[in-house]
């Protein structure tokens, strides 16, 4: 079989405006790019750390310097390099990956073949996708609105002390179906009914992640009482018990970069049917390299929010695209079909 060789670097991505979520603010996104050669081939892949969960730049690459290539040895048999992953201990999870990307890019590449078509996918073309508008200034935002005119579904960060200042600003300006992301930004159950009663008469279809993650008996009962789709975020790595999230939420949001597998992920999509959870598949703020293997998965869930690369000044590689209904849908290449830009 093949010998392969692996090769990472820091992928620095400036962003097109300060990116602010109830957490913390960034300019820059400290991302990892990997690639693996083998019979000539380059399968590449994208890591997006996040320190919420103890990942960084740094770390990735450390974890990614400790990998053992002798372990594809059958490239063909991702399952075991998928166990070698998980001997090498938890976290790193991004690193993870974005090694498992670039592996599934090769397999596609040297087969050639998309890798929608090598999964049986149902088709090249996923769910519509939102557009994200950060936390901002008030002054700015009807820009930020304006400058998401092509996008139908709007996701809005809030997580603030004011969040119906923002909203209302959002609706001065546009009508467009909202999704609402408050990043554990609402502390007490009080506060949490409150936003949803606000939010309920301001056409929000979805609500992400209210309250943090540890509050689970609070999640339960904001569940019961929203009208409105809560979905789990922060509280959904890929690891928790998915029936118990079900008590505490309508739906969860998957990510690679948190469930560190696309394959595992898939798994995880029909763990979460069967729990009766709705499926979304959510993005970092990635290259349309990690974006475009996050479509992928979209293939087979409800929900898109795979606007990274969107947000990015310059997106360094070409990869999934939208059509004239915002729905994504996947480049007819081998692979994952990303190719520099």
């Amino acid at each position: 079989m093949s010998q392969f060789s692996l090769r990472y670097a820091p992928l620095n991505l400036p962003l097109r405006h300060t990116f602010t979520i109830s957490r913390w603010s960034r300019d820059v996104a400290a991302n990892v790019l990997v690639e693996l050669e083998g019979d000539g081939i380059i399968g590449i892949g994208e890591a997006s750390p996040n320190a919420r969960y103890d990942e960084s730049q740094e770390s990735c690459m450390k974890w990614l310097s400790s990998f053992d290539t002798s372990t594809l040895k059958n490239p063909f048999d991702v399952e075991t390099v998928l166990q070698a992953m998980e001997r090498m201990g938890p976290g790193n999870y991004s690193a993870k990956v974005a090694l498992e990307m670039a592996l599934y890019d090769w397999i596609g590449k040297k087969l050639q073949v998309p890798l929608y078509d090598l999964w049986n996918a149902p088709s090249n073309v996923g769910p519509q996708t939102c557009f994200t508008v950060g936390i901002d200034k008030t002054e700015n935002l009807p820009d930020r609105v304006a400058e998401a005119a092509a996008y139908p579904v709007l996701k809005i960060k809030l997580g603030t002390d004011r969040d119906k200042e923002i909203i209302k600003t959002i609706r001065s300006v546009t009508d467009k179906p909202i999704w609402i992301d408050a990043n554990e930004g609402w502390k007490d159950l009080d506060t949490a009914k409150d936003h949803i009663r606000f939010l309920a008469d301001q056409n929000v279809h979805m609500i992400e992640q209210p309250m943090p993650a540890s509050m689970k008996k609070e999640l339960a009962e904001l569940k019961a009482y929203s009208p409105i789709i809560t979905m789990a975020d922060e509280s959904f790595t890929g690891r928790e018990s998915v029936e118990e999230l079900a008590a505490c939420f309508h739906g969860i949001n998957l990510k690679l970069m948190k469930t560190g597998s696309l394959r595992r992920t898939m798994q995880l999509i029909h763990t979460g049917r069967n729990a009766g959870l709705k499926i979304m598949i959510g993005c970092m703020i990635e290259s349309s390299l990690a974006n475009t293997a996050a479509a992928l998965i979209s293939l087979w869930c409800d929900y898109a929010d795979l606007d990274g690369h969107l947000l990015i000044n310059e997106d360094p590689f070409k990869g999934l695209a939208f059509n004239e209904s915002n729905n994504v849908f996947l480049p007819q290449r081998p692979g994952l079909g990303v190719i520099p830009r």
